[in-house]
């Protein structure tokens, strides 16, 4: 096999001649894939046409501009050139006019006498200067040292004629034109300056006519030129979109169809051309082979996990129905006792003894408020949601803070606390029972952490659409950096007595006053603890 020359988009040429070694690095990627149906080549990179289709484009642009600015540069100085000999025709002109208008009032002028002033001479010297100007900007604005030379042996005329007038001039003023002197510098005059002006003038015109045939001639080059890039254009633009951007866009389809799936299987071999979209198809390909074999382990993962947590939903339905059970047995041994136990007591409140038919009355309420808490857990154990529902009805706020306080009255005396409740008649929506649990919870937070001797106060006052309800004591207050956290569940002061609660009650007080739309927060106080709660004002509908 005789030796080629092989391109590859980002290694130099390398002599090539049939070896297995992998021309570039698309070859060496494509060596670790699976064998292709095809031989590849090498071919330019996509880079590389690109950029030369971008120089391509380009080039027109450039040339494109570059022709019209040369044509627009090369009129405009034609059409200076025209306009510039014109103003000089035009001068010529105006200066033959001032010698004629000047000669006729020297001519007119009946019985002149030498030494006496002649006719105004400056519209002729005026005319002169202007004349001077226009041919010393046209030497100026020569293109090169040659027709500078040129243009300025063209401007000694009105140098000449300058001296002709004041020669004439000058005459005049000595000899008067009526005299054979007069007449002889003026003959001589009329042989010398028109031919001169006229001369001058037909120059003028040639050079004018020059410029305008020139400006004339620029107009075939310049549509030669747009027509040449007007037709390039699109055989540029229609070779870069066949040989670059349609086969880039039927590839990028490829891979947008690939990338849907991901799947190595969906992107032929060689799909990708052999060049940078090539080696990135290659990868992709590598890469969708990665995630076909993650993914297999995932499903395996996902169909273990789920036999698993279905296992796991079937222990805590067992368990939760063990409970639901369990709840429901508890209450059942739980009711029977209390059931007699409120009937005994029902009975002994017949006693005719005050003091026993009061203890027994106590009994009785309190053996209610536990049937009550009871039928509550039962309530919450039936329940699918798990959550205790309360009622929404229309609670006498001082009847309950006075039968909390009724009930926690035992407890309140043998910790040493007293109790005063300062509050008007307001009436609150809620749930009587646990109104009156919250408040007892309170009262009993109080016996439990104020101290001996402290003093628990409640009082209250509508505000707005609200009841607002401030229990506060005197007692030694919460410990640094307790703060807000007291509310939360299972916090509890470490310097207390640690021989019994949870620390649920403040928890269950706020949760209770909460869900009933109010509020539970801490108010800030001098001494001990003050908490302010807000319920909803009854409102009749």
């Amino acid at each position: 096999m005789s030796a080629k020359r092989r391109w590859c988009w980002n290694s130099a040429p390398l002599p090539w001649a049939g070896s297995s070694r992998p021309r570039c690095r698309a070859d060496r990627l494509a060596a670790r894939l699976p064998p292709r149906p095809s031989r590849m080549t090498c071919r330019p990179s996509l880079r590389f046409r690109l950029w030369l289709g971008a120089l391509l484009l380009a080039g027109l642009a450039v040339t494109a501009a570059g022709l019209a600015a040369w044509g627009l540069i090369r009129t405009q100085a034609h059409a200076i050139e025209a306009m510039a000999a014109q103003n000089r025709i035009e001068a010529y002109g105006a200066l033959s006019a001032r010698l004629n208008e000047w000669l006729l009032a020297w001519v007119g002028a009946p019985g002149m006498v030498t030494g006496m002033p002649g006719p105004d001479s400056r519209p002729v010297v005026q005319a002169l200067d202007r004349l001077d100007r226009l041919l010393a900007e046209d030497v100026k604005a020569a293109p090169d040292p040659t027709e500078a030379t040129v243009r300025a042996r063209q401007s000694m005329t009105p140098a000449r004629l300058r001296g002709l007038f004041n020669q004439l001039e000058s005459t005049f003023r000595t000899t008067p034109p009526d005299t054979p002197a007069g007449q002889a510098a003026l003959a001589f005059h009329a042989a010398q300056a028109p031919g001169a002006i006229a001369r001058q003038i037909d120059h003028e015109m040639h050079r004018r006519e020059a410029a305008l045939v020139a400006m004339q001639s620029l107009r075939r080059p310049l549509l030669t030129g747009a027509a040449l890039v007007a037709l390039a254009a699109p055989l540029v633009l229609a070779a870069l979109y066949l040989l670059v951007l349609g086969p880039l866009f039927r590839r990028l389809r490829q891979g947008t169809a690939f990338a849907a799936t991901l799947s190595a299987a969906d992107l032929p071999h060689g799909a990708g051309g052999h060049d940078e979209l090539g080696l990135m198809f290659a990868r992709l390909r590598q890469m969708a082979a990665r995630i076909d074999r993650r993914r297999a382990r995932l499903e395996a993962a996902i169909e273990e996990r789920t036999a698993a947590l279905s296992a796991a939903n079937d222990r805590l339905a067992l368990i939760d129905r063990n409970r639901r059970r369990f709840f429901a047995d508890v209450g059942h041994e739980l009711r029977t006792p209390l059931t007699v136990i409120m009937g005994e007591a029902e009975l002994g409140e017949a006693h005719p003894d005050p003091e026993a038919r009061a203890a027994f009355q106590t009994i009785g309420a309190r053996a209610a408020r536990l049937f009550r808490r009871i039928e509550d857990m039962l309530r919450i154990a039936r329940s699918e949601s798990g959550r205790l529902e309360l009622a929404a009805e229309r609670v006498d706020l001082g009847a309950a803070v006075r039968g909390a306080l009724a009930d926690l009255a035992p407890a309140l005396k043998r910790a040493g606390v007293s109790a005063q409740v300062d509050l008007p008649p307001l009436a609150v929506r809620g749930d009587p029972d646990w109104l009156r649990q919250v408040f007892a919870g309170l009262f009993e937070n109080a016996a439990k952490y104020a101290g001996r001797g402290a003093e628990v106060t409640v009082s209250g006052r509508a505000d707005g659409r609200m009841a607002l309800v401030r229990v506060a004591d005197t007692g030694r207050g919460l410990p640094e950096g307790l703060g807000a956290a007291v509310l939360d569940r299972f916090t509890r002061d470490a310097q207390a007595d640690q021989g019994g609660g949870f620390g649920v009650g403040l928890a269950l007080a706020r949760w209770v006053v909460e869900t009933l739309g109010g509020s539970l927060v801490l108010a800030p106080s001098a001494t001990g603890l003050a908490l302010d709660l807000r319920l909803p004002l009854w409102e009749e509908e």
